[in-house]
């Protein structure tokens, strides 16, 4: 348990104890993943918190996490209080912290001038826990991993680094022996982006180790490496945004400061070495305003094999679906930005939306990934990766 874990379990005790005197109502914050500031008794089945980034500045990510039980069947309501944050995630509620459900918006009352969101949550015996998404913890993600790697015989789960707190950071290799060309995906730099840097990236990276005639053919062309969680220490402590040291990972493709960013670069270098291409990367978040996809400004794409518009005018011509693009500088220090920058490898920054569908997050995943195979399988079969 961390040391900050371990000061929020001895508040949530002196809490707990404080409302066992009353109501017994018990919030507690020490888990993986976990966060919430002090809690206060306001009245008869009134409570506050704050809820505080561990590090500043940082961009509005308000996260949340906690469970809340009482000895008897009764509704409270708790103020969350964000200070000169706003409210942004819809809270997710979970009996078991495996499935989980929205809060429905009735239950939440959000005041943008006092900056905090009452919730009104039913309570009892039974613990129930509440986030701004749904809660998963680096032990969960490369329970996951391993499980992934047993699936496929040319699938490993690797300790490419280590993070600043020491803990390991995992590479999902599937490796082949002929394919000398290989993509990169890189998960969940940012703690709270679970839709799109879990979610999404599940369905992603499932997808292309499917079973499908696609994937198939696109195993015996391509490697794979994939990152699942490249921030884990951020995750379970509950961080907004931020690594152990309070670095915004997705701002450190420059200067390398991390050893996290660090443990990208210097697997991709070796692997170059050994004489392989990167082709393609893929780097998976959250927003607020997605889903969309981040891409090269203009200036670079007529410089590209115009893997990225083939993409998505696959996407848009063969489904229901349009891709939003956003273009950006790419003088600016992001994931996607590295691999262009570095080895000339086209790569977006991938963003699914904060409250998008779970199931339509999936579905967009397989769609995307089975799309990008079949235009990198085509740019492979006509040689244009040597032209």
């Amino acid at each position: 348990m961390s040391v900050q874990h371990l000061i929020i379990s001895m508040v949530c005790v002196f809490i707990c104890l404080s409302c066992q005197e009353r109501d017994q109502v018990y919030f507690d914050a020490s888990f993986d993943g976990a966060r919430l500031g002090a809690v206060k008794k306001m009245g008869v089945d009134r409570y506050e918190a704050q809820v505080r980034p561990a590090f500043e500045p940082v961009n509005p990510s308000p996260w949340y996490a906690f469970t809340v039980q009482s000895e008897k069947l009764h509704t409270i309501q708790l103020k969350l209080k964000y200070g000169k944050y706003q409210h942004r995630y819809i809270p997710k509620i979970s009996s078991d912290g495996n499935h989980w459900q929205p809060l429905d918006t009735s239950l939440v009352r959000v005041d943008t001038i006092g900056h905090s969101a009452t919730l009104t949550l039913k309570v009892g015996p039974e613990k129930h826990f509440v986030a701004a998404q749904e809660i998963e913890s680096a032990e969960d993600t490369f329970f996951w991993a391993k499980q992934k790697a047993k699936e496929n015989p040319n699938s490993q789960l690797e300790i490419a680094g280590n993070t600043v707190k020491g803990n390991p950071n995992y590479v999902l290799i599937h490796e082949q022996e002929k394919p000398k060309d290989f993509i990169v995906l890189v998960a969940r730099q940012h703690p709270p982006e679970i839709p799109g840097g879990t979610i999404g990236f599940k369905s992603f990276y499932e997808t292309l180790l499917s079973e499908t005639t696609t994937a198939k053919e696109f195993r015996k062309h391509f490697n794979i490496y994939a990152f699942p969680l490249l921030n884990p220490d951020g995750a379970d402590s509950g961080n907004w945004r931020h690594n152990a040291n309070g670095i915004d990972l997705n701002r450190d493709w420059v200067a390398f400061s991390q050893p996290e960013t660090q443990t990208v670069r210097d697997f991709v270098d070796h692997k170059i070495a050994e004489g392989q291409k990167i082709r393609f990367a893929l780097d998976f978040h959250t927003s607020h305003s997605g889903p969309y996809v981040l891409v090269l400004d203009s200036i670079n794409e007529v410089k590209t094999k115009k893997i990225i518009p083939n993409w998505i005018k696959n996407i848009e011509s063969t489904t229901s679906l349009k891709v939003e693009v956003r273009r950006r500088s790419q003088e600016l220090p992001y994931c996607y930005n590295f691999f262009y920058n570095t080895y000339q490898a086209e790569a977006v920054t991938y963003e699914d939306g904060d409250e998008d569908n779970r199931d339509t997050i999936k579905e967009r995943g397989r769609i995307y990934a089975t799309q990008l195979m079949e235009v990198l399988l085509e740019k492979s079969a006509k040689n244009e990766f040597y032209e």
